[in-house]
C-alpha cells in the first residue's frame, strides 16, 4: 500500500493546511529550488511509522504544447532513525537536478509547462496500529539549513488513508525505540 502524502493532505485535509506555508510553497518553482534543501518532517501518532526505504519524491513535468511529460522518482532517506525527517538521497541529487534542467529548458521554450512535486511512502503499524482518531502533522523545508514550515497541522490520519487501508496496513519490518 502506498499513498501520496502531500496530495492526500491537499485534497482531504484542507482545514488542517497552514495557509501561509501553502502560499509560500506556491511561489517556489520545483524547477529552481535546490533539491539538497528539500526535507519533510512527519509527526506521526503512536502505533504508526514509515516502512524503511519506502519514501519517495515524485517529480513531474509536463509540456502541454508538445504533450511531452517526464515523471521521475527519487529515494528519500530518513535522516534520523528516531525522527521522521526525510531528505533526497545524496545519490539521487544529480538525477533530480537533471530533470530540473529539462523542466527549465521546456519552460524557456514554452510558457505552457508545469511541474509538481509529491511524496509517496508506505505506512506500517507498530503494535495494534494507530487509533482511528489519530492525528498527523507535516512540515516542509525547501532551503538547506532553512526552517521547517508547518504544512499540515494536526490532521486526522484519515486524511492520508482510508480506514480500510489502516486496517490492512502491515506491521513494520523494523521496530524503532
Amino acid at each position: 500500500m502506498r499513498f501520496a502524502i502531500l496530495s492526500a493532505f491537499i485534497l482531504s485535509a484542507c482545514t488542517s493546511i497552514v495557509p501561509t506555508t501553502a502560499l509560500r510553497l506556491s511561489t517556489i518553482s520545483p524547477f529552481e529550488a535546490d533539491p539538497a534543501g528539500f526535507a519533510l518532517a512527519i509527526t506521526m501518532p503512536k502505533g504508526f511509522d514509515i516502512e524503511p526505504k519506502s519514501a519517495r519524491l515524485v517529480f513531474i513535468v509536463t509540456r502541454n504544447d508538445t504533450y511531452e511529460a517526464r515523471k521521475e522518482t527519487f529515494v528519500l532517506d530518513r535522516i534520523d532513525a528516531d525522527q521522521t525527517v526525510f531528505r533526497v538521497a545524496p545519490n539521487d541529487l544529480d538525477a533530480l537536478r537533471a530533470i530540473q534542467a529539462v523542466a527549465k529548458q521546456w519552460k524557456a521554450e514554452s510558457n505552457d509547462t508545469n511541474g509538481s512535486l509529491g511524496v509517496t511512502l508506505t505506512p506500517c503499524k507498530l503494535g495494534a496500529g494507530p487509533a482511528e482518531d489519530a492525528r498527523v502533522s507535516v512540515a516542509i523545508r525547501v532551503k538547506k539549513d532553512g526552517p521547517f514550515m508547518p504544512l499540515v497541522r494536526n490532521a486526522p490520519i484519515a486524511a492520508v488513508a482510508e480506514q480500510a487501508q489502516l486496517h490492512q496496513m502491515g506491521n513494520c519490518s523494523i521496530v524503532r525505540n
